[in-house]
């Protein structure tokens, strides 16, 4: 009986500690592959939420999307990024992410037939080029902005403030890059404790340096952290870092493909 009675009560302790874990890993992995964080497990968050319009994409055959919020493009077909509207191959995008997510990038500028993206493909402060007929297109209503001096990175929904979080910068000899860039990744650690917290925005942008135990190389990217007392100050390697719940509420609501603009 009292063999019965101290498993039970290891049963009752343990149930909590599980549920917790299913609430902040999302119950198991999303769509894609695995990859490593240092000694972290990252997945690619399923679904792309807060779009505009749902599944299918807008046909190009009936021109742009309706709509005010910023441009973005699936790719749906493995194709060459290109410097200009037919000019030179510098590089290519296929259908995932290096982390495994859809591919969905911010449209800048279009010409004809031709999209012009943010893409870490071709760098910061560049647009790479891509025939539309390779993509499907929505629109989106968010937009990050960073100011770097100020150390916020404000949510706008619709043009109007939704958010605002305090965030810990690049250090002095690895600042924050600033321009315009996108969310490329919505991702989940399933580690809160680690470095990387619960919740990653990979984003387009660049750094001139990889950052350490940093499966994406030198990619920037938004992330939580456990360690809030770095929270507001220049210690990263670039990335932005701000609370567990601000960064599970990033990853809860903000779509690939939207639009972070970094400025000093």
């Amino acid at each position: 009986m009292k063999g019965r009675f101290a498993r039970l009560v290891i049963v009752v302790a343990v149930v909590p500690l599980l549920i917790g874990l299913f609430l902040i890993t999302g119950g198991g992995a999303a769509d894609g592959a695995d990859h490593g964080v240092g000694s972290v497990r990252i997945v690619p968050v399923a679904g792309l939420t807060g779009l505009t319009s749902r599944p299918p994409f807008a046909s190009n055959s009936h021109g742009l999307p309706p709509g005010r919020g910023a441009l973005v493009a699936q790719i749906t077909s493995q194709t060459a990024v290109r410097a200009s509207p037919g000019g030179a191959r510098i590089g290519s995008l296929g259908l995932k992410s290096q982390f495994g997510s859809p591919v969905v990038a911010w449209v800048r500028r279009q010409s004809g037939k031709w999209l012009g993206l943010v893409s870490p493909v071709v760098g910061n402060g560049r647009l790479g080029w891509i025939p539309m007929s390779a993509a499907s297109l929505r629109r989106v209503n968010y937009q990050l902005d960073v100011s770097l001096s100020a150390r916020h990175v404000t949510i706008l929904y619709r043009g109007r403030q939704i958010e605002r979080y305090l965030i810990a910068i690049g250090k002095p000899s690895a600042p924050t890059p600033t321009g315009d860039f996108a969310v490329t990744d919505r991702l989940q650690t399933g580690d809160p404790s680690g470095p990387y917290g619960c919740c990653i925005l990979a984003t387009s942008a660049l750094a001139p340096h990889a950052i350490q135990d940093w499966s994406g190389g030198n990619r920037i990217a938004i992330h939580s952290t456990p360690e809030t007392s770095s929270i507001g100050l220049p210690v990263s390697h670039g990335c932005m870092r701000l609370t567990l719940p601000e960064g599970a509420w990033l990853i809860a609501h903000i779509p690939l493909g939207t639009p972070v603009i970094i400025r000093e």
